[in-house]
């Protein structure tokens, strides 16, 4: 059923101990031919395939996406669960919707109970734990914690592809500006929209309980930035910086949710999550003080990117100035140097070269951009 044809291989003794604890996923009336995945395992859903078993602890993404009847497949829907030791999950199709939810019955809790004791008639019916993503899994969300996954995920539980959105009522939306506006809050409008392209966009709000509850990315530019100030915080953002840090109750926290963002994208194509996943990565690059202040939060960030950056999508792996997380990663290997990381720098570096090919030489010459120009009056 794996997309992956090759067949796996365990050791018998592990097999046993993993189906002693390992959790166990059970769906009911999904139908055959539609497209079923648990983290970085694929599957087809055919008539004797009722869920999944062996499922290590820690957070896991369940998702599914129908099929049409020309083959044409709709955008993945799925769910973020934190699993327990031997916990047993049960989901059912919701045939209007096309996508999993809860079980809708009285007593799930004893339906669990049942299926727990006549767990060895459904060994059949269950497909194993695909233990050779085990590793790559951990590497991307080794950090994620249940307090994470239930912070982030939608309040309605349901990951999708592109979020619901609605338009805000007409007293919401943003007026333009006044001819008394002054000429600095001009400028710092234009920074902030060379530097956040999201600006632009129409002003709509995602409907109620749709979207990922991620922590709100702070500007690069203060709305109340000084003119005089708005290239510092262009050139060193450290105050947004140290303002996004102390919104986490720890820098564990950060990295968690980078962690559990990136899966959202990785696994589920939550667009939504891509774009926090890059607002943070445009955020932390840009400051060297940050980096010599936060030393610890940067060094675990520099081991989140060396593991998440090699499953970038195609359009963004090229190195070109036009890649913006390309640029991003770039500027962040210049400033682990100069903010005393040079280690971190390295290895972060030797990997992206190895998996994607990235050369960063002349990561340390100065930038022609970054020089001052020099202009001539004309003589009087």
């Amino acid at each position: 059923m794996n997309k992956d044809n090759s067949s796996m291989q365990m050791d018998p003794q592990l097999a046993l101990r993993l189906l002693a604890e390992g959790g166990v996923l059970v769906i009911a009336g999904v139908p055959e031919g539609t497209e079923f995945g648990i983290d970085l395992c694929v599957h087809t859903i055919g008539p004797n395939f009722r869920g999944i078993k062996m499922i290590p602890p820690g957070v896991h993404y369940v998702w599914c996406a129908s099929r049409g009847p020309y083959g044409d497949t709709a955008p993945r829907v799925g769910f973020v669960h934190f699993f327990h030791p031997n916990e047993i999950l049960v989901r059912e199709w919701d045939n209007e919707l096309e996508e999993l939810r809860p079980r809708r019955i009285a007593e799930p809790e004893v339906e669990c109970e049942r299926i727990r004791k006549n767990l060895a008639q459904l060994e059949r019916v269950l497909a194993p734990y695909d233990y050779r993503y085990v590793c790559p899994w951990k590497d991307l969300t080794g950090s994620v914690t249940e307090s994470c996954v239930e912070r982030c995920r939608p309040s309605d539980g349901t990951i999708r592809t592109n979020i619901e959105l609605q338009s805000c009522p007409d007293a919401e939306r943003p007026r333009g500006r006044g001819p008394g506006t002054s000429s600095g809050s001009r400028r710092n409008t234009a920074v902030r929209l060379l530097l956040d392209e999201s600006e632009l966009l129409p002003n709509l709000k995602p409907v109620e309980g749709t979207a990922p509850r991620f922590t709100s990315v702070p500007q690069r530019v203060p709305n109340n930035a000084l003119p005089s100030d708005v290239s510092k915080h262009a050139i060193d953002c450290i105050e947004a910086v140290d303002k996004l840090i102390c919104s986490f109750e720890s820098s564990n926290a950060l990295i968690e949710e980078l962690q559990l963002a990136y899966a959202f994208f990785l696994v589920g194509y939550s667009v939504e999550s891509l774009a926090h996943w890059r607002k943070l990565l445009g955020l932390l690059a840009h400051s060297q003080t940050a980096v010599t202040n936060h030393k610890l939060t940067y060094i675990k960030y520099s081991e989140v990117l060396a593991h998440q950056l090699p499953y970038l999508p195609e359009e963004l792996m090229v190195p070109s100035p036009h890649n913006t997380v390309f640029k991003d990663v770039r500027e962040l290997l210049v400033n682990l140097h100069a903010g005393g990381l040079s280690v971190s720098a390295e290895r972060l570096t030797k990997r992206l070269e190895k998996k994607l090919g990235w050369n960063f030489e002349g990561l340390l010459d100065e930038d022609p951009e970054d020089q001052p120009v020099i202009i001539e009056l004309p003589e009087e």
